[in-house]
């Protein structure tokens, strides 16, 4: 595979450390997430992820140096910060005297974090809020990843936001100045506009829902916040399909359905308390047939998709809903012969007994 070319290039030494042990330690990193390798040998290791390359090098005199390429400072940040996780594993000690040669004098906001405001709010069928978000920049939020975190600051207190460590790593406030920050999707992006709107589901009890109907009441005060991402997965290309989700997972899947190829075809099952009544919009294509399951009469997402996936057939399957409910599917495909490639389930919450 030939080396791309990136135009950042950064450095932090790696104190104490054999190139063995760290390159090990990497090359575990690449094999999980089925990275190409584009360079192994004596002194010299280069991964290839989505975002740029990740490696290490060892001069002449031992030292071990990990390095980092990508496109810009967002991708950047994501490279580093997977170089870092990872390392932490086997040696924590040596990750958090780490510093990129990029690091600045003092604390400065992470790449992927952005200010905004809240322009509206208002309800969405009857178990759903929409958020309106207005910035100055929402260009990284395209296809290839669709959600993020809702930086709320606590209630009366002047916000305090994450920054940048030298090590690469995110910092984030901590005891009372500590924020809320749930994952949300990006249910749509208008760039021209500078909005992203977002979707969240009424449950009682919930933090950002008490703070979405206290802006949506006309407090001014609580418009102010945060937003980090993308994180996660992003859009299907699928031509045959099999989705599922609960209410955590509606937004996603009503973007998924939109984005959808020209003639797909395939099944997808939701989940509410009421079933079809929760009244959320979706866009369906024609070829894509929609079944609504109502949890207060005893239906299961977790029950329909085992029954749906009994026999393997060619789709990809797209999964959200309760973290417990993922496994049990997860299980379940790969024991009924699923290709792990076709499959992507996600626990988008854990109900309070799951351990």
């Amino acid at each position: 595979m030939p080396r791309p070319e990136y135009p950042l290039k950064v450095y932090a030494d790696l104190q104490a450390t054999s190139f063995a042990e760290a390159r090990d330690c990497l090359l575990a990193m690449a094999t999980a997430g089925h990275l190409s390798i584009l360079e192994d040998d004596a002194s010299t290791l280069t991964i290839q992820s989505d975002h740029g390359t990740m490696g290490l090098s060892a001069s002449d005199d031992g030292t071990v140096t990990a390095v980092a390429t990508a496109e810009d400072d967002r991708w950047m940040f994501i490279v580093k910060n997977a170089i870092v996780v990872q390392l932490k594993k086997q040696f924590p000690e040596v990750t958090e005297n780490m510093r990129w040669s990029d690091a600045g004098q003092g604390p400065v906001l992470p790449p992927t974090f952005t200010l905004v405001t809240v322009r509206e709010v208002y309800p969405v069928g009857s178990a759903f809020l929409r958020v309106v978000l207005e910035g100055d920049d929402f260009a990284a939020y395209g296809r290839e990843s669709i959600h993020f975190r809702l930086v709320q600051p606590p209630k009366g207190k002047d916000p305090a936001w994450p920054f940048l460590a030298p090590i690469g790593s995110v910092k984030w406030p901590e005891g009372e100045e500590a924020p809320h920050k749930p994952v949300y999707t990006a249910r749509s992006i208008d760039h021209a506009a500078g909005t992203l709107v977002t979707d969240i589901f009424l449950h009682e009890g919930g933090q950002t829902i008490e703070w979405a109907r206290e802006v949506m009441s006309g407090d001014r005060s609580r418009a102010n916040i945060g937003i980090m991402g993308p994180l996660g997965g992003g859009l299907l290309e699928a031509q045959n399909v099999l989705l599922a989700a609960d209410e955590t997972g509606m937004p996603a899947a009503a973007r998924m359905l939109e984005n959808l190829p020209q003639g797909v075809t395939g099944t997808l099952f939701l989940e509410s308390g009421e079933g079809a009544g929760c009244d959320y919009p979706l866009n369906v294509p024609d070829g894509i047939t929609v079944k609504w399951l109502a949890r207060n009469e005893g239906d299961s997402l977790e029950q329909a998709m085992i029954k749906a996936m009994a026999t393997p057939f060619e789709a990809d399957v797209w999964f959200a809903g309760e973290r417990g409910q993922a496994a049990r599917v997860r299980d379940f495909a790969k024991n009924a012969g699923w290709d792990p490639k076709e499959l992507r389930i996600s626990g988008f919450w854990k109900a309070p007994d799951n351990p």
